[in-house]
């Protein structure tokens, strides 16, 4: 693949978001300008602060605490896991050349890897510059 069609593809994609931020823009005014939607919306910022706030009640409960705790716990081990997979699956690929693999219940997965992009001044903190 020639670098210039992946620059013309990363041109197309950069005019499509200004377009969709420019749309965004529009409807954001076109709502601001509605008469009931200032209204509307105040009334729902009460509601989820209210529901935010019995939120915040139920899960201070010492029933709940423990409760919350694991959660966050577990995620936070689903997060470390995620990453050492993701570095397994990349060294699996290479040595089995295939996007699949069974899991422990005989179950064929398939896995795929995604890239993105970020500016070079993000990318240079991951390379250390």
């Amino acid at each position: 693949m020639e670098v210039t069609a992946i620059q013309k593809r990363m041109a197309e994609i950069d005019k499509l978001q200004e377009e969709i931020k420019t749309a965004k823009e529009m409807l954001k005014d076109a709502l601001e300008s509605d008469p009931l939607y200032p209204e509307v919306s105040e009334e729902a910022k009460v509601v989820i602060s209210r529901k935010k706030q019995i939120l915040n009640e139920v899960y201070s409960q010492a029933a709940n605490q423990k409760l919350v705790q694991e959660i966050k716990v577990n995620r936070d081990e689903i997060t470390t896991l995620k990453e050492i997979l993701s570095e397994e699956l990349i060294e699996y690929r290479q040595q089995h050349k295939t996007e699949t693999i069974q899991s422990q219940d005989g179950e064929t997965r398939i896995f795929k890897f995604s890239v993105k992009f970020s500016n070079k001044n993000q990318s240079d903190h991951f390379s250390g510059n």
